[in-house]
């Protein structure tokens, strides 16, 4: 059985797939802006340039918490 010392909290975890989400749906909707773009913006939803700018803030949220729930976990395992 893995330690549990040594293991990821479950938070942790939430918020690190919530990075990873978020960057990955802000490179997705940048790329589809940029393709409407090429195409003579005949296609671009409305609203698609919203998703950037809420979900980059977001995802530098979780990545903070990310870091600071880690930085934690280090400063208790020193002691």
């Amino acid at each position: 059985m893995a330690n549990k010392d040594k293991d990821l909290s479950t938070l942790q975890k939430v918020l690190a797939f919530c990075f990873i989400g978020s960057v990955g749906l802000t490179v997705l909707a940048v790329l589809v802006i940029l393709l409407a773009a090429f195409s003579n913006n005949a296609w671009i939803p409305n609203g698609l340039g919203l998703i950037p700018m809420l979900a980059m803030p977001f995802g530098f949220l979780c990545l903070v918490g990310v870091l600071i729930l880690s930085a934690r976990d280090k400063k208790k395992e020193s002691k």
